[in-house]
């Protein structure tokens, strides 16, 4: 009978020490936490603030196609230049004019009588985002951008966002170690432990922009129309996990 409780004791002392030699597993996220403490209470906290977006993210391009590729390219030039010098007239700066690509793809014809595709023309695309940051005038930007480059234009997609998040980032912090400490204080009350200093935290943080499928007024360019685009609001969430000493 000693030797089987003396067996066991050895046994529990080896798994304690596996424990703060390895550390353990979050059972809600999966993160192995390296740490050497032994016991401990961990939990996880989440906070989350709402604001409204100061900023519109728009992707915007031409794509043209065209039987020669010089042809091709000169007209895609011409209609990019268009769309860009029309963006400074509606009040971009410059600094949020960026190009994300520029593709040149040659467009081949299958058929059955040839066997092989044949190339019929070249399509040319160029593509920027663009960020305007009076977000009133996002759809009169669109607008001129749809008649400053015509057919070639291409609206890919519009997201929202907070151009400094700081301050928002920081009370959704705040919140998230709030709703922490109030997991721990009840845990700690429910098996009557105490409530120690806190020996371990992370954060993450995420800026959850909305994006809006293009969409345009069937009136977009006449007299007193105006492509309407709405912002919405959007989430800052923020996420800790904490441990906490047990007195």
């Amino acid at each position: 009978m000693k030797k089987g409780i003396m067996g066991a004791l050895i046994a529990i002392t080896i798994f304690a020490v596996g424990l703060g030699v390895m550390g353990f597993t979050s059972a809600q996220s999966g993160e192995l936490i390296n740490t050497t403490q032994q016991v401990g209470i961990w939990v996880s906290g989440e906070g989350k603030v709402t604001v409204v977006p100061d900023v519109a993210n728009l992707t915007l391009g031409v794509q043209v196609e065209s039987a020669t590729l010089a042809d091709a390219n000169q007209k895609a030039s011409a209609a990019m230049d268009a769309l860009v010098n029309v963006l400074k007239t509606q009040g971009v700066a410059d600094k949020d004019i960026k190009t994300q690509n520029f593709n040149i793809y040659p467009v081949y014809d299958y058929t059955k009588d040839i066997g092989t595709p044949v190339i019929r023309g070249y399509q040319v695309t160029n593509t920027v985002t663009v960020k305007v940051r009076v977000i009133a005038n996002t759809g009169k930007i669109i607008d001129a951008s749809v008649a400053a480059a015509g057919d070639a234009i291409r609206v890919n997609n519009i997201s929202f966002s907070v151009d400094d998040p700081t301050k928002s980032i920081d009370q959704a912090r705040e919140l998230a170690l709030l709703d922490a400490k109030a997991k721990a204080e009840q845990i700690a009350r429910v098996t009557g432990v105490s409530l120690g200093s806190v020996s371990y935290v992370s954060d993450s943080s995420s800026n959850v922009a909305r994006i809006v499928p293009p969409s345009f007024d069937s009136k977009a360019g006449a007299a007193g129309s105006t492509t309407p685009i709405l912002p919405g609001d959007t989430d800052l969430t923020v996420s800790v996990q904490v441990i906490y000493n047990i007195k």
